[in-house]
């Protein structure tokens, strides 16, 4: 859905993140954590804001391991952009909008 935040899974972020079409914001987070959830708004506004532009995708690292363990996911929250299949830019740690339409910008 354009302009939403998706949640992904193990079972899905290969084909919705890894080769989704465009670029993908991939945020690593977790219920648990009072900073991943402030992060929540500004998501929803970078993905109504970027709609068409990006894919907003959300991992919980409790719910997905696999993933989490492939990625090498250490902090969270963790945000990568995917383009082309591989990582083009990463940002680890809180973030405000400015600091994740910095983080897109370049490769949208």
């Amino acid at each position: 859905m354009a302009g939403t935040v998706i949640d992904v899974t193990d079972a899905d972020f290969e084909t919705t993140v890894v080769k989704g079409a465009g670029a993908v914001l991939a945020v690593f987070r977790a219920e648990w954590s009072d900073v991943c959830r402030a992060l929540d708004p500004v998501l929803a506004d970078v993905a109504k804001e970027y709609a068409g532009r990006v894919t907003i995708a959300r991992l919980d690292i409790d719910e997905s391991p696999d993933t989490t363990q492939k990625y090498n996911i250490t902090a969270i929250p963790t945000l990568h952009v995917f383009k082309g299949g591989k990582i083009v830019g990463t940002w680890i740690g809180p973030a405000n909008k400015a600091r994740v339409v910095a983080l897109i910008t370049p490769h949208v």
